[in-house]
C-alpha cells in the first residue's frame, strides 16, 4: 500500500541517525556517506575483502532516476 504524506514519516534510518539519511535517501556512489564512501560495495559471501563498484540507485537508475529529476542530490543523499 502506498500513501501520500504531507510531512516525512519516520524511519528507523531517521530515528537513530537524523543527520546521517535523508528523506529520499537512496544510494549515490558520487556522493559519501558521512562516515563512509558509497563508491564501492562489499559482496556478500565473497569475502572480507571482496568489493565491487556501486551502482547508482542501488542498480535501480534506469527506472527510479526521474524520480530525483530537479534535485540536488549531494543534499539530503
Amino acid at each position: 500500500r502506498i500513501s501520500f504524506v504531507s510531512d516525512e514519516p519516520p524511519t528507523s534510518w531517521n530515528r537513530s541517525a537524523p543527520n546521517e539519511y535523508g528523506f529520499y535517501s537512496n544510494v549515490n556512489p558520487n556522493v559519501d556517506h558521512p562516515r563512509w564512501s558509497q563508491a564501492s560495495e562489499r559482496v556478500i559471501g565473497g569475502g572480507p575483502f571482496a568489493r565491487r563498484d556501486t551502482d547508482m540507485f542501488n542498480g535501480y537508475a534506469d527506472e527510479v532516476a526521474g524520480l530525483y529529476a530537479g534535485m540536488d542530490l549531494s543534499e539530503n543523499f
